[in-house]
């Protein structure tokens, strides 16, 4: 198109010297040498892949920063030798996706005398058969060498593509009111000084009741004086607000949560401040004094006696979580779908994706398996699914 080149630049400019150098940097930018990038990459180098099914195609390549001369050359490769130092530049834990499950269909691409843009060199991701749930993964794609005058820019030489996958999952509907029930463990936790709890829930209908309260979950000391609840509809709040209430204090959140629609729910306490997050995003907060906690009971829905059909919850839960650290917000979107059972600090982690029988298993392998009382209504909706 016309005039896309001159305006490509120009956003280069901006993308590289930063807002505050709005007009100082862009002043010189005459000086600036001309270059060739992996396209997509000027405004940061991981770039989502969704794959739902596969194959499932992408396609990279090359722009240079003026219309050349010359016909270029440039030769591209798939390199997972490159995840380890990503990891490292951006405190990050992805994997590098397993040979086997994709290919590259050819390796170079060409951008045309008078063009900007090179032909694309596919990557197709052919299985997700190897790929281990909980993980995310990526696979870098990076420039080898170009042929001609211009150099490559050494900051977007390579994109990382990262694989979000579509995933299924069970759930179980809680709405029974006779499900209910506070868990007791063997052997509690104790000393928890940080922490992060998590829950993915999936509202059917509200209550219509006064108070229309709806109880998600509670988990505490073994004596079920149960202080860290999750619930909606409470002191006054929307019937669809989320309250979440700790031994050191409580806070509403901010999202109005829809009926039919999956949320992930991350409360983290990281020793002084309490964060809730919605989605992935900050949504909530308040301050905290140094409260130690213990993990010995698990509570899921309403178990007060004579509050079970008042203040039940009218849904679906799935992907329980317990750290005993407080996760960054990193961490937590990189989890929105699930976790891998052996990370770091996880030490307990009831997917709910059994299917049937009554038994939650503990995947962490630490021992924390559930047999709750009564089975569940194990649910496997089309809308059980989740966009990495």
């Amino acid at each position: 198109m016309k005039g896309s080149a001159p305006r490509f630049r120009f956003l280069l400019c901006l993308s590289l010297f930063g807002v505050i150098a709005l007009c100082g940097g862009c002043k010189k930018f005459a000086d600036l040498k001309d270059v060739i990038l992996v396209t997509g990459t000027e405004n940061g180098k991981l770039v989502k892949f969704t794959v739902e099914n596969t194959p499932s195609s992408f396609g990279v390549s090359a722009t240079a920063t003026k219309k050349v001369d010359e016909d270029i050359t440039v030769n591209f490769a798939a390199d997972t030798s490159l995840v380890a130092a990503y990891n490292s530049e951006t405190s990050a834990n992805y994997y590098a996706l397993p040979a086997g499950s994709y290919e590259l269909s050819g390796t170079t691409g060409v951008i045309k005398a008078g063009t900007a843009i090179s032909n694309a060199v596919i990557v197709r991701i052919t299985s997700t058969a190897a790929l281990i749930d909980g993980r995310t993964y990526i696979l870098p794609v990076t420039i080898r060498n170009v042929s001609g005058p211009l150099e490559v820019l050494e900051a977007s030489r390579t994109i990382y593509l990262k694989v979000a996958r579509v995933i299924s999952f069970k759930s179980i509907d809680i709405s029974d009111p006779n499900f209910y029930y506070p868990y007791s463990f063997t052997t509690p936790l104790n000393d928890i000084s940080k922490y992060t709890f998590e829950i993915k829930c999936y509202i059917n209908s509200w209550h219509t009741g006064s108070p229309p309260i709806s109880r998600l979950c509670n988990w505490g000391p073994v004596d079920q004086s149960l202080p860290n609840l999750l619930r909606f509809g409470e002191a006054g709040s929307q019937v669809n607000q989320l309250q979440w209430v700790s031994a050191e204090g409580s806070t509403f959140s901010t999202t109005l949560f829809a009926l039919n629609t999956w949320y992930t729910i991350s409360c983290v306490y990281d020793g002084t401040s309490y964060k809730m997050y919605v989605n992935g995003k900050l949504d909530a907060s308040f301050d905290g004094a140094g409260k130690v906690y213990q993990l010995g009971a698990l509570e899921l829905g309403m178990s007060y006696a004579g509050y079970q059909t008042a203040q039940r919850f009218l849904g679906r839960i799935a992907e329980v979580r317990f750290w005993n650290r407080a996760l960054s917000v990193t961490d937590i979107q990189e989890g929105i779908c699930g976790v891998d059972a052996g990370a770091n600090g996880l030490i307990g982690y009831w997917k709910l994706n059994e299917g049937s029988g009554s038994i939650f298993r503990d995947i962490t392998g630490k021992g924390r398996d559930m047999t709750w009382p009564k089975a569940p209504v194990w649910n496997t909706a089309a809308d059980n699914k989740c966009a990495q």
